[in-house]
């Protein structure tokens, strides 16, 4: 019997670490240089596609890599090809991929290898190259055009609920091909007659503009067709995969070997899972000026706030039915949650172009690790208008974490208008929602101070002589920052008022700050810039001028932002921090749970970074009873409800916390048990310095769940 091969045993014998890698590629290196012209051609070829999506990382190793890549997938099906006498495959098939890439016959005894192995052995039916194109299209470069590999389980569940044999159907983003395999086992596994699979088979297409992904979804389905269903290689159905950028194809049109406007409209169902990339993500200036103006011609763009938060998957989820699908077909997309509660999205939630709408929720999956769903609906067309209100209540399937459906409900809006709605959640969660009112603390905390550039404010003392430090870069603000703030400086002398402190979002645990960081500021008592004072502490102005130099050296011509102490000071958040009382209470403005912690700022030193919002109070028991009411984890579970997959902001102050009150016993409680989790916190962090969030969280589970439950009786009024 035929041993079958995997993605896992490809990964195996061709990846990385194999021997086959080793030799082909010093093989390949050898060729490039030997046929130097050859080599600079195609990598000239390569670059053009490729820089797009690494951007400066780009180099000769890289598409070397890829040329590997390229030339096993190539030599696979050359040998599968071999072996059933039909040497003449690559001629027979469309792969103008390989264009892209350099690709020479390997050397003998490499082929001879693989074809040992492939001797008597059969490919799986599956995305085989699975593994292997991770390894060598990096997953850190993949996320970096929002590509998540989508699992097979989830792939055949959404292709069951809306594919039928013959259907037209497109991936418009197709990837190494998961979907289209899975819809070519489907069809080839139906009862319908030979010919009319090959027709099915021909109605299924894919674009993606990656050649190494569609290089490599075409080779899966050559090997499924020759492997798993022996078809005849002479008498192969059309593969229509295809190297575009669906959502602006025209450029590519010439190159593709088809008419793309026979193809507009014609579609009865769109799947996939598009990419998961934000405006702020695209490398290309250029194309996120495209996107940004295709978002306004679909009706979707986002206030000018929220401009860079427009995710590239929910305008594939509008301008891929309006140029491909069929009044009246399907879409159906795997999306980031935020479409559904971020913002960014209200006007996406008005689904102007659809109905019959229907979500697959997965709350306890962490497939991606990032909050998904999948988004199922009918495209009505441009000129057929139905109110919103009667698209709402929307079908909600609710699937546990092996993809088992457990219960079908409905998911409604907070609230909604022609234009959009505000955010989606289950009806029984709207409900609670509604009978909340908003707290008065939403208006007394603010969020803190703009301190970057870091590596020009942030120090570590190396001296204290009187009222003098001596005072070099920060190691760690150096580490972080982007290459052109790279600025470093070694015991530079200054005045000890102006050394003041912070901390960063990372060294927030519940209930304590592990480490403040030193930060130089050029500011007077009322936490202003005044030269005079400045005058008055030569070293400390010899100092700052020399970083606004370097800051206005290095800053966009287009800033408006004409000093360092202005950028410090953005929107007054540096300046109005002298107002600051005794006690902070603090908490983070982003991240899944909430964490808060209170400072005694006695010295009036203590400066809040804009990662964290604060309030200050002179009632010590005020502050750790917020403190406490912030770190309880029913309120970061009821923020999950309301809040963008990971900002926070002032979302806790939607919920009523009511305003601390000295003669109430529950409000005196709350701050009692804070101040002493507190203390807990602090022992713990003494023993374990570098102990995470999760870990106080695990170590104080007992405390938490009486947090709980007295925040219920003080908040949620349970």
């Amino acid at each position: 019997m035929a041993e079958t091969i995997d993605s896992k045993q490809i990964s195996k014998l061709f990846g990385l670490g194999s021997e086959i890698y080793s030799k082909a590629a010093k093989f390949l290196t050898q060729q490039g240089s030997s046929k130097n012209i050859e080599f600079k051609k195609k990598y000239y070829l390569w670059e053009s596609v490729f820089k797009n999506i690494y951007g400066k990382e780009i180099n000769d190793a890289l598409f070397l890599k890829h040329s590997y890549f390229a030339s096993i997938l190539k030599t696979l099906i050359l040998v599968k090809a071999s072996s059933l006498k039909e040497v003449s495959l690559i001629e027979k098939v469309d792969l103008p991929e390989l264009a892209f890439f350099f690709c020479p016959d390997l050397e003998r005894d490499v082929i001879n290898e693989i074809q040992r192995v492939l001797k008597n052995s059969r490919f799986s039916p599956q995305d085989v190259f699975q593994e292997l194109y991770q390894q060598f299209f990096l997953v850190i470069t993949r996320h970096k055009i929002g590509e998540f590999y989508t699992p097979s389980n989830l792939v055949k569940e959404m292709i069951n609920a809306t594919y039928k044999v013959g259907m037209k159907t497109l991936d418009p983003s197709c990837g190494s091909g998961i979907f289209l395999i899975e819809l070519i086992i489907k069809i080839l596994k139906s009862n319908v007659k030979k010919s009319s699979k090959f027709e099915a088979i021909e109605r299924i297409f894919g674009f993606d503009i990656n050649p190494l992904a569609t290089l490599t979804a075409k080779i899966n389905i050559l090997l499924l067709l020759i492997e798993d269903y022996e078809v005849e290689i002479g008498k192969f159905p059309k593969i229509n995969i295809f190297l575009v950028d669906a959502l602006f194809p025209k450029q590519y049109e010439n190159n593709l070997g088809i008419t793309l406007s026979e193809l507009y409209n014609s579609f009865d169902l769109i799947i996939g899972n598009p990419p998961w990339l934000t405006y702020k993500d695209i490398i290309s200036k250029k194309y996120q000026v495209k996107i940004r103006t295709l978002s306004g011609t679909l009706g979707i763009k986002p206030p000018s706030q929220y401009i860079t938060h427009i995710e590239l998957a929910s305008i594939f989820f509008y301008a891929i039915p309006l140029s491909y699908l069929k009044v009246g077909g399907n879409i159906f997309f795997v999306l980031t949650k935020s479409v559904l509660n971020g913002d960014h999205c209200f006007k996406f939630r008005a689904f102007s172009v659809f109905n019959r709408i229907e979500i697959w929720d997965f709350p306890n999956s962490n497939i991606f690790n990032v909050e998904h769903i999948c988004l199922k609906a009918e495209y009505i067309g441009k000129n057929t208008k139905i109110q919103i209100s009667k698209k709402y209540p929307i079908k909600t399937k609710i699937y546990d974490s092996d993809l088992v459906l457990q219960k079908t409900t409905k998911y409604s809006s907070l609230e909604f208008d022609e234009s959009g709605a505000k955010i989606i959640l289950p009806e029984e969660e709207i409900e609670f929602l509604d009978s909340l009112s908003q707290s008065e603390y939403k208006s007394k905390f603010f969020q803190g101070a703009t301190l970057v550039p870091r590596s020009l404010v942030f120090f570590k003392t190396q001296k204290i002589e009187g009222n003098y430090l001596y005072i070099s870069s920060d190691p760690e603000a150096i580490s972080r920052i982007k290459k052109k703030w790279k600025y470093t400086f070694q015991n530079v002398k200054i005045e000890n008022k102006f050394q003041f402190k912070t901390f960063l979002n990372k060294d927030l645990i519940p209930f304590y700050i592990k480490q403040f960081k030193k930060v130089f500021l050029p500011i007077n008592r009322d936490f202003k810039l005044d030269k005079n004072h400045l005058r008055e502490n030569p070293h400390a102005l010899e100092f700052y001028d020399k970083l606004n130099l370097f800051y206005q050296e290095n800053k966009k011509e287009t800033s408006a932002i004409k000093t360092l102490f202005l950028n410090l000071n953005y929107w007054n958040k540096l300046t109005k921090q002298v107002k600051n009382k005794q006690y902070i209470v603090v908490y983070n403005a982003s991240g899944s749970r909430l964490k808060s912690a209170v400072i005694d700022n006695e010295e009036k030193t203590i400066i809040i970074c804009s990662e964290d919002y604060y309030y200050s109070t002179d009632s010590q028991n005020e502050a750790y009873y917020l403190s406490g009411i912030l770190n309880s984890p029913i309120l970061s579970k009821n923020i999950k409800l309301i809040k963008s997959s990971r900002h926070i902001h002032k979302r806790p102050f939607s919920f009523p916390i009511p305003m601390y009150d000295h003669e109430n016993e529950l409000h005196r409680k709350m701050a009692k048990k804070s101040q002493k989790y507190h203390s807990v916190v602090q022992d713990l962090v003494h023993n374990n310095p570098k102990i995470t969030s999760e870990k106080v969280r695990t170590f104080i589970t007992q405390k938490l769940i009486k947090l709980d439950n007295l925040t219920k009786e003080v908040v949620f009024k349970i």
